[in-house]
């Protein structure tokens, strides 16, 4: 949600982006397999997926439990449900696979209807997350499952990670960090989701009383490395120009840079503090650019994605 408590339109150009690259190669296949065991998905199942987007978890899931099962995809989005029907035509045949218009903090099904209910990166963008995961166990049969796939950001731009960019003095460092920590309090007192939310969803499950809970995290290293062979590594280079904003024109600038400074101050930030952390990260941004251009350019660090299960009591 936006200032104005507008939900985020994700068929808009910037941030549709974000479903697309920076989901491919996500999840390696043996992790996907190991997952889809873990979380005990058999043929015939009945999947919904809360906030489906483009249907990622759909072609993700769907050999493990698509035949004679059926998958239900919810978004708000008409633009991206369209996008991904087709899609589905593709990844599930002749399958049962259904995309429906709906909100998530109202699922369009009756109570204990599906033997899955699923989402990805949504828990992350909701103003009452635990209302969004509490209707998503109502959707479920008892017994059923609640899988929740949550990204912490906020753990993963507090880390310190093995860079080619310059060292940062430590006060510099702190000063960014705390930027990340005020800005994060800001998003949620606007309403617009919890970017550490990963690791708070084991505790919401068993607050709202699910059982069988457990949690596995990302077993990737975002790792990239000159010269930048391979597809994996030029998506890799790809999706942290993205994050960067390399190909932000004035107007896109513009509308982050005022996002970011509405979140920051009303965390608390002082406005100073943002005017000079902005020219920090834009001179940092301006390094690895050229790095990037020179071949230079190398990172290595975690990826922290929280893949939560838990059960509706029988």
């Amino acid at each position: 949600m936006g200032k104005s408590g507008k939900r985020i339109n994700w068929s808009q150009e910037r941030w549709r982006r974000h479903l697309v690259g920076p989901r491919k190669f996500l999840w390696p296949e043996d992790t996907v397999e190991k997952l889809a065991a873990w979380m005990g998905l058999k043929a015939g199942m009945s999947v919904v997926d809360a906030g489906c987007g483009l249907g990622y978890l759909g072609y993700t899931y769907w050999p493990y439990f698509g035949k004679d099962g059926r998958y239900l995809g919810v978004d708000m989005a008409w633009e991206l449900l369209q996008d991904a029907a087709a899609g589905a035509k593709k990844w599930a045949g002749k399958g049962k696979a259904f995309f429906i218009a709906g909100d998530v903090l109202g699922l369009p099904f009756p109570d204990n209807f599906a033997d899955c209910v699923m989402c990805q990166t949504l828990l992350i963008h909701q103003k009452e997350p635990g209302l969004v995961l509490a209707e998503m166990a109502r959707v479920a049969k008892p017994g059923g499952l609640i899988l929740c796939k949550e990204p912490d950001n906020i753990s993963s731009m507090l880390a310190k990670r093995c860079s080619s960019l310059p060292e940062l003095d430590i006060e510099v460092e702190l000063l960014l960090k705390k930027a990340t920590l005020i800005t994060n309090k800001g998003r949620i007192k606007l309403g617009r989701g919890d970017f550490g939310i990963g690791r708070r969803v084991p505790v919401m499950m068993k607050e709202l009383g699910l059982t069988d809970i457990d949690a596995r995290n990302h077993d990737q290293i975002n790792l990239l490395l000159p010269p930048y062979d391979g597809p994996i590594q030029q998506h890799r280079l790809e999706t942290m120009k993205l994050y960067m904003g390399f190909d932000r024109d004035r107007k896109e600038r513009y509308y982050w840079r005022k996002r970011q400074k509405e979140e920051f101050l009303a965390g608390g930030g002082d406005p100073r503090e943002f005017q000079r952390c902005w020219r920090i990260r834009n001179k940092i941004r301006r390094i690895c650019e050229k790095q990037i251009e020179k071949g230079e350019y190398f990172h290595s660090g975690a990826v922290n994605i929280y893949v939560v299960k838990g059960r509706k009591p029988k």
